[in-house]
């Protein structure tokens, strides 16, 4: 097993990458292209990237503008009950993301996990921040 755990500074308020992290247009916006997503606890997240490249979440908590955790029900093999979480707390700059995805099965993709969350992240963070400019 192993975990992806990355820590990012994003200037934009709590509540703006929380909406990010939450809303089902946003998260079309850096995360999948197609998504299905209500932001309630309990409820299954769907996620397309490709014709072969499906993930359902499960949202298991959520706290306005601090948390968001999701547990893979459906998709990779190799995610199968991994857990994501992104915390937030407020910082001088805007809001810094703590970022968390566990019990991933050791194989040979961990590279490509590590460097495809990274790749999410940065999204996120410009998509925050670009949003948060014209606001």
């Amino acid at each position: 097993m192993y975990s992806v755990s990355v820590d990012i500074k994003i200037k934009a308020s709590d509540s703006s990458v929380y909406k990010a992290l939450t809303n089902q247009e946003m998260l079309s916006r850096w995360f999948a292209p197609q998504v299905i997503a209500v932001a309630v606890e309990g409820t299954i997240a769907a996620f397309a990237f490709e014709f072969d490249l499906n993930f359902k979440m499960e949202l298991v908590r959520l706290l306005e503008d601090k948390l968001v955790h999701w547990k893979c029900v459906d998709g990779y093999k190799e995610w199968l009950d991994s857990e994501v979480v992104f915390k937030l707390e407020p910082c001088p700059e805007g809001a810094l993301l703590h970022f968390e995805h566990t019990n991933l099965i050791n194989d040979e993709k961990e590279e490509k996990t590590i460097s495809s969350w990274t790749g999410y992240l940065k999204k996120l963070k410009q998509l925050c921040e670009a949003d948060s400019i014209k606001g």
